[in-house]
């Protein structure tokens, strides 16, 4: 669907993240989307991650978004969570690795930064 509205209606809006709930913070056209979600799916299917889990650590936000549609595109299955928070353990973290054998981990660099 993704891919059929990113030909027909390029620069139509597909997301808009309201920040707070109330403010247009970001948004992204079907195109750019459709382009981000294929430039994690080659980098999944290059890890070899096809049919496999993928935790995707991100803050609410566009690059969600992107990630979960990138994982639909390479067929990996997504695994959402919530980052973890800075400087803090892991446990929770840990355990939904474990609980859905998830081989990958995709996220933001920010986030990467504070674990």
């Amino acid at each position: 669907m993704l891919r059929c509205r990113s030909l027909r209606q390029p620069d139509k809006i597909a997301y808009t993240f309201l920040k707070d709930g109330e403010v247009e913070d970001a948004s992204l056209t079907y195109l750019a989307l459709d382009c981000k979600a294929r430039a994690i799916a080659t980098r999944l299917q290059k890890l070899g991650a096809r049919a496999e889990r993928a935790l995707l650590l991100y803050p609410p936000g566009l690059d969600f978004i992107a990630a979960f549609f990138g994982c639909l595109y390479a067929g990996v299955v997504a695994v959402p969570a919530y980052p973890p928070r800075p400087n803090k353990p892991m446990p929770r973290i840990r355990a939904i690795v474990a609980d859905s054998s998830a081989t990958v981990a995709l996220s933001t660099t920010q986030v990467l930064a504070n674990i």
